[in-house]
């Protein structure tokens, strides 16, 4: 400037003397919590990830536009695995890496948190490689007791008989518990971390039965990773996050049982003919909701990817009201799209050989000819192996309570003693007791049951009466007295064995006598149970107006 003239010399002084201002080069900050991790892992001065930066981008700007839905000091986590080669494509760590509020330095993608239900696929798929269940298994979503653990549904209800499938689709409780619980806590646990998803228990804690309900800890990560067991013929991957990590598996479950519950969790459970079974799979998803709504999970497995979804609060608190269906749901979708509109080819998912179409029976769970009397309901399936497991027995279910046994009868069709003169045996088929308040009445066990001879009668015939039920009749509608804040009903039960639990829409009451007051101060619908010790229930609905 000062050689042609233009600045003076003065000038050229004054600006040599004044200092000169760097801003600092601005470093992109694509998938900051991934890259943090990688570091920490690595000695290299580079290092090569297999996240795909364009779809990360787009990962990270949902995140930001899905901030304004969460609540306050709320965060979320996403990551993507390709199953057909393990590689992790994205990894979204926090909803925003710079604010304090939401926890945005937490990495809830390797963080423990509760999983809620997401772990029930797992357990089924290994039931029915054990030979436990089929897909239209009947299952009991009823009451139960296993000590001081009385579990109960997320909508606080029971729904009676129910198939493994219609059970899985709809997240109930108890069922899962029930096959948990033939399978075996410790056996589950030991059969998920060996394929990489440790269970983080408190410590010196067993595993129990509250595992299939988030009663354990585990990482978002890892549950992805064994979630590409359902894609990748029952074995689960190790995450690759660098191209030469080397691809590692181990069986999980056979490739029937994964096809199967990953149908099952694309809602196709019925077993179509192959020609409309779609080639390349649908989304398949489950949520899961821990207790006290702290933590929202969804996992989707389509036809190239798993995807991992967790919302919630890093701190631990609760967040009522959001729950998986509602809050990773929908995260889960938006993800997906972003996948599919990415992929231009996907795999295929053809049935395995060993899944095939079969027929069975409610309630012995097995196929029966047609006209066979204790088939009274029958139901299309898809069936592993061929097998057709009976139908699964609580373990207090023997005896009275248990669905096959032996009856004698006379020249009349009376039942007998099997001693009695000219008596005969034949096998029936019952539904199991606890399931009789959400039967018809034709199908109950004093209707199918033939009637006692009275010259011959059945051993023990009169030792249990069962369980009744009285003080307001089913379908009553109930009023306050004028001027009363609550109804008072004093209710009895008669009959049955043993203590008595009490249930109050899905609620356990604190008394336990043959006898219970209530006051109801709420109007609506009201459903009232009663167990006793040998699993008879008795149940009534009535309204509050």
């Amino acid at each position: 400037m000062a050689v042609q003239g233009v600045w003076s010399r003065e000038q050229v002084k004054e600006s040599r003397e004044e200092p000169i201002w760097l801003a600092p080069r601005q470093m992109p900050q694509l998938a900051p919590l991934f890259s943090r991790m990688m570091l920490g892992k690595s000695k290299s001065d580079k290092i090569t990830t297999t996240l795909d930066a364009g779809l990360q981008r787009r990962l990270e700007e949902l995140a930001q536009n899905w901030k304004g839905r969460l609540p306050p000091r709320s965060s979320l986590a996403m990551i993507v695995v390709d199953h057909t080669d393990m590689r992790v494509r994205g990894w979204v760590g926090s909803v925003d890496l710079n604010d304090d509020s939401r926890f945005g330095h937490v990495d809830m993608v390797n963080s423990i948190r509760s999983p809620g239900s997401v772990l029930k696929p797992f357990v089924y798929g290994l039931a029915l490689d054990e030979g436990l269940i089929h897909p239209a298994s009947l299952l009991q979503d009823v009451p139960r007791r296993t000590g001081d653990y009385r579990p109960g549904n997320f909508d606080s209800g029971f729904h009676g008989p129910i198939s493994m499938s219609e059970a899985l689709v709809r997240s109930l409780n108890l069922p899962a518990v029930q096959v948990l619980e033939a399978y075996g806590p410790k056996r589950f646990a030991e059969k998920l971390r060996n394929v990489g998803l440790p269970l983080y228990l408190p410590n010196g804690a067993a595993p129990n039965l509250s595992l299939i309900l988030g009663g354990a800890g585990a990482k978002l990560e890892d549950m992805a990773a064994a979630y590409t067991a359902f894609a990748r013929h029952g074995k689960a991957g190790k995450l690759r996050l660098q191209p030469d990590d080397p691809l590692l598996e181990r069986p999980l479950m056979s490739s029937g049982a994964a096809w199967i519950i990953r149908r099952i969790m694309a809602d196709e459970a019925q077993p179509l003919p192959d020609s409309a079974l779609p080639r390349v799979a649908p989304l398949a998803w489950k949520t899961g909701t821990s207790y006290g709504y702290r933590d929202a999970w969804a996992i989707g497995v389509n036809a190239r990817y798993v995807i991992g979804i967790w919302t919630g609060r890093p701190d631990g608190t609760p967040v009522v009201g959001q729950f998986g269906f509602a809050s990773a749901v929908p995260l889960l979708n938006q993800v997906n799209n972003i996948l599919l509109s990415r992929s231009a080819n996907l795999p295929e998912d053809p049935r395995p050989n060993s899944v095939t179409r079969g027929v069975i029976c409610w309630p012995g769970g097995q196929s029966l000819p047609e006209g066979d009397g204790n088939c009274r309901r029958r139901l299309a399936t898809w069936l592993l192996d061929g097998s057709q497991p009976p139908t699964l027995l609580l373990p207090e279910q023997e005896g009275i309570n248990g669905i096959r046994f032996p009856i004698w009868l006379d020249e009349n069709g009376k039942r007998v003693a099997a001693d009695c003169p000219q008596a005969r045996q034949e096998m029936i088929n019952v539904w199991p007791l606890p399931l009789e308040p959400w039967l018809p009445a034709s199908e109950r066990r004093a209707v199918r049951l033939p009637p006692a001879s009275t010259s011959c009668p059945p051993y023990g015939h009169d030792a249990q009466l069962p369980l009744q039920l009285t003080g307001v009749r089913d379908g009553a509608i109930i009023k306050r007295l004028p001027g009363a804040a609550e109804a008072t009903l004093p209710l009895q039960s008669s009959g049955g064995a043993g203590e008595r639990w009490w249930f109050l829409n899905g609620e356990p009451l604190t008394e336990r006598g043959r006898n219970v007051t209530l006051h109801l101060t709420d109007k609506g619908d009201y459903q009232l149970l009663v167990m006793d010790d040998v699993g008879q229930i008795a149940t009534v609905k009535f309204v509050m107006q």
